[in-house]
């Protein structure tokens, strides 16, 4: 994108999200922010391009493989979204920080820390975390510095919260949400995947196509699937051997569905081209539906349940920070866009069980 079209996006993107024009702001502008730089305006505290941009490129270094063009375009709005909103979210968390009493030590931050850790698993470290997430040390603690924040602000509110989840609240859940908990009927499936850009020209597409014939060739021969799927594999399954878990009927594109469903068990199907690129599939075992008991998944049903009041009582704070606060665009895009439809804030907020529970 141009610059101009940047600003054009940013700017709707934040007027959507952030009901910019609802108040007339009167700003005073702080030194040491350049006036041509400011995209937003939080109060009387800029926000530049460059921080966007900046925030941008941590949510999102490259955009995955293989999308086609008008899925590019949605996912590059949705990112935007998210850095806009990311932004002005921790200059409102901090400013109330700043006006507060509440004080946040280094204690704190480490026992967040530690808590975070124990979250990754095994084999994981926050250096490996903040790699993936690309943010530094000083990043990360000045974002736990303001969830912390949060959560003592609202202390009350969520102790309460939490404790009116209770066995009976999970099983009146559970009971009214059962298809989150019914295994589905479906394949047990493995791929290696080639991956096509879509705007693949011929030469691209045709030695995309030879090396995934090169790749059957070898499986045919005997090759090991998981190892050589481990090796080429352009899907993330690649770290599982190419494991996908189980297909259900109406979840891929359909030609990689018709094989899936057509193909022997244990046999090296034949090359299928789905929207993302060549894929070999190998079935190696069904699963029928079944009904997870309650008793299994009671204190996930309660932990995940705690955790969405926890989080409604965070979305309404920061809702009312937003109300409250002057939030008005700057530069290019002043009065450009004051008709923009409102959008949904991109927050990942689970809304169900199931989808708090997916990788």
């Amino acid at each position: 994108m141009t610059r101009m079209v940047q600003w054009l996006v940013i700017g709707i993107l934040a007027c959507g999200l952030l009901g910019c024009g609802k108040r007339e702001a009167k700003v005073v502008k702080p030194s040491g922010v350049q006036e041509s730089e400011v995209a937003i305006w939080v109060d009387q505290v800029g926000i530049t391009s460059g921080q966007v941009q900046q925030e941008v490129i941590r949510l999102a270094p490259q955009p995955p493989a293989g999308l086609p063009p008008e899925e590019l375009a949605k996912f590059q709005l949705r990112v935007l979204q998210q850095a806009v909103d990311n932004l002005v979210v921790r200059q409102l968390v901090k400013a109330e920080m700043e006006r507060s009493d509440i004080l946040i030590s280094q204690a704190d931050i480490e026992v967040a820390k530690e808590e975070l850790q124990q979250t990754l698993g095994e084999g994981r470290s926050l250096v490996m975390l903040l790699a993936e997430a690309n943010i530094t040390l000083k990043e990360l603690e000045n974002n736990l510095r303001l969830d912390i924040f949060k959560n003592k602000v609202n202390q009350d509110k969520i102790d309460a919260a939490k404790a009116a989840v209770t066995e009976e609240t999970a099983r009146e859940y559970y009971d009214g949400h059962l298809e989150q908990f019914t295994k589905p009927e479906g394949r047990i499936v493995s791929h290696i995947l080639v991956s096509v850009p879509a705007d693949a020209d011929e030469a691209i597409q045709a030695e995309r196509r030879a090396k995934i014939d090169g790749i059957r060739k070898a499986l045919v021969e005997g090759a090991d699937f998981e190892a050589l799927a481990r090796e080429v594999s352009d899907c993330g399954s690649r770290v599982r051997g190419g494991d996908l878990g189980v297909v259900p009927r109406g979840r891929e594109d359909k030609p990689f569905e018709d094989a899936v469903y057509s193909q022997n068990m244990g046999d090296i199907g034949e090359v299928v081209r789905s929207r993302v690129g060549f894929h070999i599939i190998r079935v190696t075992g069904e699963q029928a539906s079944e009904v997870v008991p309650f008793e299994e998944v009671q204190s996930h049903i309660v932990a995940v349940l705690k955790s969405q009041a926890q989080q409604k009582i965070t979305s309404d704070y920061l809702a009312e920070l937003r109300e409250r606060a002057i939030i008005k665009l700057d530069g290019p895009l002043a009065g450009s866009s004051k008709d923009a439809a409102p959008e949904e804030p991109a927050v990942d907020e689970p809304t169900s069980v199931e989808e708090e529970a997916a990788p």
